[in-house]
């Protein structure tokens, strides 16, 4: 029997299942780095307290939202993205947008404005 993760069939689907994984690939890497290092005192501070496995669960939990939503963000907001050979990354300005179309004024109509006094407003 293959006990193996099956993926969603759906493109968008399988490109956030496989981004939210990456994204806690990488926070559990950010909570070794933070408990190995010992920043701020933490790693002596979780270790003192009657249960440490709480406070790495918090942390471990926000990192993983934290971190996780930003890599499917970032793979959502790089969809419509294309890959370029220019060395460009791939990023399009605000000016490409507007390349080969004129720009034309929009008319509006102006009216006068009414001088109303402060009673008038508040009813």
């Amino acid at each position: 029997m293959q006990n193996r993760l099956q993926l969603p069939k759906d493109p968008l689907l399988r490109l956030l299942a496989i981004n939210a994984l990456t994204g806690v690939g990488i926070a559990s890497l950010v909570l070794i780095g933070i408990i190995w290092s010992n920043i701020g005192n933490l790693r002596t501070l979780v270790f003192a307290s009657d249960n440490p496995l709480l406070p790495l669960v918090m942390l471990g939990v926000a990192l993983v939202i934290t971190l996780a939503s930003v890599v499917m963000g970032s793979a959502i907001m790089l969809l419509g993205e294309k890959r370029n050979s220019g060395g460009g990354g791939g990023h399009r300005s605000w000016i490409s947008l507007f390349e080969g179309k004129a720009l034309e004024p929009i008319p509006v109509e102006a009216r006068a404005r009414t001088h109303r006094r402060r009673n008038d407003l508040a009813n």
